[in-house]
């Protein structure tokens, strides 16, 4: 999701894919799948693919973003619970913790690419949400799902709670990095 402000407009909503055939979208699953000697490459092919294929998400985006009149400032992400330590093998040990760790693989590889490509990287919690969002707009969570419904109707479907979160997260970097840009 890619927004401009200052009222808040969709500038693009594709979604990022940050694996591609024949690596696979679940790393962690497809390393506890095929087995201790090829689980440590099968995990760093993946996040060097994510890494690279996020850089020419966010470089695409900044390119549609000016023809758009617009310049990229900041990328949201939104993050998990919080940040799991893991080894390898406690990545694995349960069906729990590689959707944590596959999760957390391409977080971090579009943080990494989002500060490679010259961006601030904001990361909210997905719980913390709505609050930030309604923070960082100076208005109440209402307001802020008022808004969010009224996007969904003006841009359609898909509207589902992961374009909601993408929104959110957008507007809480777009506002937190106006407020540190020399006016």
């Amino acid at each position: 999701m890619c927004l401009g402000g200052p009222a808040p407009a969709i500038l693009d909503r594709s979604r990022l894919l940050l694996t591609s055939a024949p690596l696979p979208r679940e790393p962690y699953h497809d390393a506890k799948r095929r087995g201790p000697n090829e689980a440590e490459k099968i995990v760093a092919d993946a996040a060097a693919e994510a890494r690279a294929l996020a850089v020419g998400a966010i470089e695409g985006m900044r390119v549609s973003a000016r023809a758009q009149g617009y310049e990229l400032i900041a990328a949201g992400v939104v993050l998990g619970c919080g940040r799991p330590d893991f080894t390898l093998s406690q990545a694995l040990s349960t069906h729990a913790a590689m959707h944590g760790a596959d999760g957390w693989l391409f977080r971090e590889a579009l943080i990494e690419a989002t500060q490679k490509c010259g961006l601030e990287a904001v990361g909210v919690p997905q719980r913390e949400l709505p609050a930030r969002a309604a923070a960082a707009l100076e208005t109440s969570e209402s307001v802020v799902r008022e808004l969010m419904q009224g996007i969904g109707r003006r841009y359609g479907p898909p509207w589902a709670q992961d374009q909601k979160a993408a929104v959110m997260v957008a507007l809480v970097a777009l506002r937190s990095t106006s407020e540190h840009s020399p006016a």
